[in-house]
């Protein structure tokens, strides 16, 4: 599938026109309909700001729903899923939170290798 399919379905999923969409990302609704209909390509920038406003990472939109599988922890997967479905306050604070963990864990790494 191509960029373009990706992105209508998460406005569809959404519920959005492209000028309603257009509103949100600052990308005009012509050039969103040229992404959706696979005849111009967005430019790294506008990908950036179509997967933040969409929640997405950006390999979603060359891989689909493919790009949010790749877990090789099933546990880890099943968890996610069900943070997924939580609304977007509470999936914020989630992330904040792992997003502080993962850098704690790492500076903390880094000290142990200085003690070494």
């Amino acid at each position: 599938m191509k960029i373009g399919n990706y992105l209508r379905k998460l406005r569809n999923n959404k519920g959005l026109s492209l000028r309603e969409l257009q509103k949100e990302v600052g990308i005009s609704h012509n050039t969103l309909g040229g992404y959706e209909r696979n005849k111009v390509q967005p430019t790294i920038e506008n990908c950036y700001k179509l997967c933040q406003y969409f929640d997405v990472p950006i390999e979603y939109l060359f891989l689909g729903e493919d790009s949010l599988k790749n877990f090789q922890d099933v546990n880890l997967l099943a968890l996610f899923n069900k943070l997924d479905k939580l609304d977007k306050e509470d999936r914020d604070i989630i992330k904040k939170y792992l997003d502080k963990y993962v850098m704690n864990k790492n500076e903390l790494n880094k000290l142990r290798k200085r003690m070494e």
